[in-house]
């Protein structure tokens, strides 16, 4: 993958190279900063970086092959919505739901918290993510199409100049620190073994100030090159924890359930235990087991389509299942009974 240049204080959360963006195949990069978005097609175009500010809803679902999808509306500076839509393809055999609602989550925590500190702010898209001709392939001859995140420009993607000098002077010091150090182990070797044909003490300690000749050659290069690794490793081993997000987005989205991006007909399941479900119309229903918000489509046209979902505990927390058409909901209904069950009928054939 690509990688763009990172600012001193940002840090890579998610990547991924096999997506596909509104029938663009991308790269997707999730920086503790910014999303980023590479068109697999031109490595040489610059990279499109998106503001979490500007990332107004995220809801997921299904794609018509039950590929998990990613849905994303932008704002714009023209005060529209621009939809980007996210697919994770799916290979025979693999199950890539679970990336998809960790790509959900994350992006929804990180622009909730940047629209609570300066609310939602516009950015800038160019194609292939919007309509229009593609830029040329410069790699950074032209104007920047980057859209600044917290006032960065991502630079352009071009090959840096290659130096054979300093590349020829680091062989030549680490050459000159591994001939040392196989004479430090030689002398220490000998030592060791001839010390004891020696009659009386060990004196011949000296030999240790040797290796603190060979030590500052050698661990100042290992101590510059590890200490970043472990700062890039545990920050996303910690951003897990921040789950309460969850929780926070879960009363809203009770109450105030906004319409999914996509067209035709969808299943809306919100409940954060586990439960079954059965959809479809009549002939082709798909059953299902799941837990937390989901989204699934259903095939159909002017046709009557049920739901059927059923929490698999006792608790008495609040299962909705919605229908929607078009992005409206057609019909909907809840349950807070134990091992409750929610049925619904809904007619879409014109009256």
């Amino acid at each position: 993958m690509g990688s763009p240049y990172l600012n001193g204080n940002e840090a890579i959360i998610l990547s991924t190279h096999n997506v596909v963006i509104n029938t663009t195949p991308a790269e997707a990069i999730l920086t503790s900063q910014r999303l980023i978005l590479v068109d697999a097609r031109h490595s040489r175009l610059r990279p499109q970086d998106i503001p979490f500010a500007s990332v107004e809803t995220v809801t997921i679902g299904e794609n018509t092959s039950m590929d998990p999808v990613l849905s994303l509306s932008i704002v714009l500076p023209d005060e529209t919505r621009h939809t980007l839509g996210i697919v994770f393809p799916q290979a025979p055999r693999q199950k890539r739901t679970s990336e998809r609602d960790e790509w959900a989550a994350k992006i929804r925590e990180m622009s909730l918290g940047e629209q609570k500190e300066g609310g939602v702010k516009p950015a800038e898209l160019v194609p292939p993510w919007v309509a229009g001709e593609l830029p040329e392939e410069e790699g950074g001859m032209g104007e920047g199409t980057g859209t600044e995140a917290g006032g960065h420009v991502n630079p352009p993607l071009a090959p840096r100049k290659p130096r054979a000098k300093a590349s020829s002077g680091n062989r030549r010091i680490f050459l000159a620190a591994g001939i040392v150090l196989v004479l430090v182990i030689t002398l220490v070797a000998a030592v060791t073994f001839l010390a004891p044909t020696f009659t009386g003490n060990l004196p011949k300690t000296p030999v240790t100030p040797v290796p603190t000749e060979v030590i500052p050659s050698v661990t100042p290069s290992r101590a510059a090159t590890e200490q970043p690794t472990t700062v890039a490793t545990q920050e996303p081993a910690e951003t897990p924890e921040t789950t309460p997000v969850v929780t926070a987005t879960a009363v809203p989205e009770a109450t105030q359930a906004p319409a999914p991006q996509l067209s035709g007909v969808w299943v809306r399941i919100q409940y954060y235990g586990k439960y079954t479900a059965a959809y479809g119309t009549s002939g082709r229903i798909r059953e299902v087991s799941a837990s937390g918000e989901q989204y699934y489509q259903i095939p159909a046209k002017d046709q009557i389509v049920d739901a059927v979902v059923q929490k698999l505990d006792a608790s008495g927390d609040l299962l909705v299942v919605s229908i929607y058409e078009d992005g409206v909901m057609v019909k909907g209904s809840s349950t807070t009974k134990p091992y409750g069950t929610v049925e619904i009928h809904a007619d879409l054939r014109p009256s």
